[in-house]
């Protein structure tokens, strides 16, 4: 049975790649929103950027009532 550690660089790759899937999340977000003459598009991009960051469910959430109410 493996131990449940991680390497220093393992770490940094891992936030790397939640950083990275987050802020092109967001940045969708943001330019669909914009395009679609959404408002507060900033706001949603935003939301969902910090949503992922701060745990996944909060960020799924946040895309999904998005989805919905996009125009």
């Amino acid at each position: 049975m493996l131990p449940l550690q991680a390497e220093g660089s393992d770490i940094l790759v891992g936030v790397f790649v939640l950083l990275l899937l987050a802020g092109s999340t967001g940045y969708w977000t943001y330019i669909d929103g914009t395009n679609r003459g959404v408002d507060r598009a900033p706001w949603w991009g935003a939301g969902v950027f910090w949503g992922l960051v701060l745990g996944m469910l909060p960020g799924l959430v946040a895309l999904a009532v998005y989805l919905r109410r996009r125009p």
